[in-house]
């Protein structure tokens, strides 16, 4: 099953969590990061050696582009979930490469996604 990697975990890995890192090891065959999570991880690096760290990922790993059918997707997602449930941009988008896809989204932070339907969810317990 291909897995789409949330970027919450993502940093897990880049900071040196060893549990993340043989979570993600384990579907190293099987999993993709969208644009949009890469974009998201330039954000929330702390430092230059966070940002190398984190720029790595895009060249290892096959990374989804963004896509207009993507776009689409994303914006009814906050059109139904935004204010009902505080769904945010990156999120709206992430889930919706997920779909679009046929990609399971691994993330920590199930209340993000869970009223998301059609959309697969898995959360770790590293």
């Amino acid at each position: 099953m291909p897995f789409l990697i949330d970027s919450n975990v993502l940093i897990d890995v880049s900071r040196g969590n060893a549990g993340a890192i043989g979570y993600v090891d384990r579907f190293a065959e099987t999993w993709a990061i969208s644009r949009v999570t890469a974009m998201e991880l330039i954000v929330g690096a702390r430092n230059k050696r966070d940002l190398a760290m984190i720029d790595g990922f895009p060249s290892l790993y096959p990374v989804v582009p963004l896509s207009d059918s993507i776009g689409t997707r994303a914006y009814r997602l906050l059109k139904t979930y935004a204010k009902s449930h505080g769904l945010h941009v990156f999120d709206s988008l992430a889930a919706a490469t997920a779909m679009e896809r046929g990609l399971t989204l691994v993330t920590l932070d199930r209340r993000h996604y869970q009223m998301i339907e059609g959309l697969q969810l898995e959360v770790p317990d590293y």
